[in-house]
């Protein structure tokens, strides 16, 4: 709600991108809120990447601050699931897109960035890729500071109970979040008793452990995935 965006094109190109932006005398809180987000976008910008939403330019001038990412053209992940079937997707394609989810938070992890908001509308469509998306409240563990940030920030039935706690921003909580994407994949739900897949029941009930330190690491998550039965 702090910012506009907008479907844009660069001068002289055809290629349809993502442009998002406040006001430079916009409240302070909005204005700090899109620089941690700049911020992240452009340590992505650095890296290859896959299923994280690439960084293309950011614009700053006496009126604007400003992001640019590729456009997904289409769509997210919920609506996505909710046109094909109420009741969630197949356990093969339900496999695919939450590896690629699984696989664009391992490139977040690897350079410190906890994005604790993963839900089905921040998973978006480009091309064949799914993608991660929109890192408003994300942290970056590499930076100096306190990791104690967002207190009660998150989205109900996919953030991490201890996220409403304003407790350190810690990688299991986007488990947490992956954990409840799946119960979306294969239920259209997100209450893990919906689930009657034995191997995803026990592999999703611990990534959704209320207990942090009890949720399986990334790695493991995407092995166990890997070889589900479809």
């Amino acid at each position: 709600g702090m910012a506009e965006v907008f479907r844009a094109h660069k001068h002289g190109e055809e290629t349809t991108v993502f442009l998002k932006r406040v006001r430079a005398q916009s409240g302070a809180s909005d204005k700090a809120a899109l620089e941690r987000e700049l911020g992240i976008y452009q340590k992505l910008s650095q890296m290859e990447t896959t299923h994280v939403l690439q960084v293309l330019d950011h614009i700053r001038d006496e009126n604007h601050i400003a992001i640019v990412t590729e456009f997904a053209d289409g769509g997210d992940l919920k609506d996505f699931v909710e046109d094909i079937s109420p009741n969630g997707l197949s356990v093969a394609f339900a496999r695919d897109i939450g590896l690629a989810i699984a696989r664009g938070l391992e490139e977040l992890h690897g350079v410190d960035i906890v994005h604790r908001d993963l839900k089905p509308r921040n998973v978006l469509k480009h091309g064949d890729n799914w993608m991660i998306a929109d890192f408003g409240i994300s942290k970056n563990l590499s930076r100096l500071g306190t990791q104690k940030t967002f207190q009660q920030y998150g989205t109900l039935g996919y953030a991490a109970p201890e996220q409403f706690d304003g407790v350190e921003a810690r990688p299991s909580a986007d488990i947490y979040s992956l954990g409840k994407i799946l119960v979306f994949l294969l239920s259209g739900q997100t209450d893990v008793d919906h689930i009657t897949y034995p191997a995803w029941r026990d592999l999703i009930k611990r990534c959704v452990s209320t207990t942090p330190d009890k949720r399986p690491p990334l790695s493991e998550v995407i092995e166990s995935m890997e070889t589900m039965p479809k």
